[in-house]
């Protein structure tokens, strides 16, 4: 039997080498409107979607479907600039095999560095989806305003071009 410690230290570890490892995509203008969600095309790719929330626009939501119950990553991190300041917001999934008002994954922030940058990892789902079908994530604004960051997928497949580095590094330095 595998200690709890190495177990959680083993997790960890994963997870912070496939959050390095992500394509980043910066969706500055958010999607704010539940009618107009982000879509994520392939979810099994390894993506790193950085948005903004206040109390303006409260929340952001997120899209994709899988053709059978498929095993996909979500996290949500905070800058931890941002965190400091008070920002805090939280993830909810919706979809088959969810119960109607979503599931809200634990929230235990967690201080991590991903590339030389401080965050705080919020929340993460990691068990497979229960079905095939059309899934919904809301990014949604528990205080104050920032920028989040929302990974999803395991595969690797891809990183950000210069252009998309520069539109990341800029929300991030506005933050």
């Amino acid at each position: 039997m595998i200690p709890p410690f190495l177990a959680s230290f083993a997790l960890w570890t994963a997870l912070l080498t496939l959050a390095r490892l992500h394509l980043g995509i910066a969706n500055e203008d958010g999607s704010h409107d539940p009618a107009t969600p982000f879509i994520i095309d392939n979810p099994t790719l390894a993506q790193a979607i950085y948005g903004r929330l206040s109390a303006a626009a409260p929340s952001a939501y997120y899209t994709f479907s899988v053709p059978e119950s498929t095993g996909i990553r979500a996290m949500l991190l905070i800058p931890e600039k941002e965190h400091q300041s008070g920002f805090r917001a939280y993830i909810t999934l919706f979809g088959p095999g969810f119960p109607a008002a979503g599931l809200t994954p634990a929230i235990h922030p967690a201080p991590l560095t991903i590339a030389g940058r401080n965050y705080y990892l919020i929340q993460s789902y990691v068990p497979p989806l229960p079905e095939a079908g059309a899934y919904r994530i809301e990014v949604r604004r528990d205080a104050g305003s920032g920028v989040y960051c929302l990974c999803v997928g395991t595969r690797e497949g891809g990183h950000a071009d210069a252009a998309m580095r520069a539109r990341i590094e800029r929300m991030l330095a506005e933050a």
